[in-house]
């Protein structure tokens, strides 16, 4: 009698995990698809995954994502005629280096750290106060060179003060040392830049309302 239930049991197993695969592969048949990153507005420019409003550059930029502990929060990327490494980037994050929340002091820090595994030898050949969407701001023009590796990079950050932190913007082209820059990228950055809005709150900003609520 007990052979018989136990036999019973496992047969009444066999059915049930049977139905399960057959559920599941079913679900997985019918799963619908991904939402794409960048939704048109109709206007000129693109909702990304429902965070942040903007202008995207032209057809041949390729979009780059943050992934899990990446050090940006979203970007994009344009392999360029010539030869290696002419490319450009240019990217938004939310969480730029340093943590001071004076612009000149936040600069400062993040030129010690911005490249820094490059090689280059990095120059800010202009800096200057100014408001984008309404937000204090400031802007650095770097240059620099390795003469080993024999390629140079030129970059223009955005450092702007949003509540009580600072996010950042930054576009960095990439050349020979005998090519010349393109102003054509950093156009596409600046318009990208002058566009961005943000779509609803985030994390930090809902904080800082907590904060004011309670006093502090």
């Amino acid at each position: 009698m007990k052979t018989h239930v136990t036999s019973k049991r496992t047969f009444q197993t066999l059915v049930v995990m049977v139905l399960m695969v057959a559920l599941l592969g079913g679900c997985a048949m019918t799963k619908p698809q991904k939402a794409p990153a960048m939704v048109p507005t109709g206007q000129g420019t693109v909702i990304y995954l429902d965070k942040y409003e903007f202008k995207p550059p032209p057809k041949g930029w390729a979009l780059m994502q943050n992934v899990e502990g990446g050090d940006f929060e979203l970007g994009f990327m344009r392999f360029e005629k010539g030869e290696f490494p002419s490319q450009t980037t240019f990217m938004y994050d939310d969480v730029p280096y340093g943590s001071s929340q004076d612009l000149d002091k936040r600069a400062d820090y993040y030129c010690t750290r911005f490249l820094f595994n490059s090689g280059i030898a990095l120059q800010v050949k202009n800096r200057q106060h100014l408001t984008i969407n309404g937000r204090e701001a400031l802007a650095l023009d770097i240059e620099g060179e390795n003469r080993v590796s024999k390629e140079k990079a030129k970059s223009k950050v955005y450092l702007i003060k949003k509540g009580s932190r600072i996010i950042s913007f930054v576009c960095t082209q990439w050349r020979p040392l005998n090519a010349s820059y393109s102003q054509e990228p950093f156009d596409h950055y600046d318009a990208f830049v002058q566009s961005f809005k943000f779509v609803k709150k985030d994390f930090y900003d809902t904080f800082d309302e907590e904060l004011k609520k309670a006093g502090l």
